[in-house]
């Protein structure tokens, strides 16, 4: 099965306010849209506290990750003093579910300065 990977270029972070009046509370406080020549290949949304995430999926080959709010520092922390980021999906087999995969970020190897 085919990786989707893409290398972010640059980023952008939206943070939402409490929407507790409406007919819906929204589960999702953070989301950080990913660019990747020029175009939006992926979202990054953190869910409030207690929140039930959806499942990570691919659709129009763009990347749609979710992780609970207390992930969000961890991915700014890559986004910013990584030099190469990455965003992937990878498909899973699982007969059970159908478009089954995995979202995640990663890094280039880099070499590392000498003490």
């Amino acid at each position: 099965m085919k990786i989707t990977e893409y290398q972010i270029d640059d980023y952008s972070v939206e943070i939402y306010a409490s929407d507790l009046k409406g007919a819906r509370t929204r589960w999702g406080e953070k989301t950080i849209r990913l660019y990747s020549g020029g175009r939006e290949v992926a979202q990054a949304v953190f869910a409030r506290e207690g929140a039930k995430l959806p499942e990570p999926y691919l659709s129009g080959g763009k990347i749609f990750y979710f992780a609970s709010g207390s992930q969000f520092s961890d991915v700014i922390d890559l986004l910013r003093n990584e030099q190469a980021v990455f965003i992937a999906w990878k498909p899973i087999s699982d007969p059970r579910e159908e478009n089954d995969g995995d979202a995640y970020f990663y890094t280039a190897r880099t070499r590392r300065e000498p003490d």
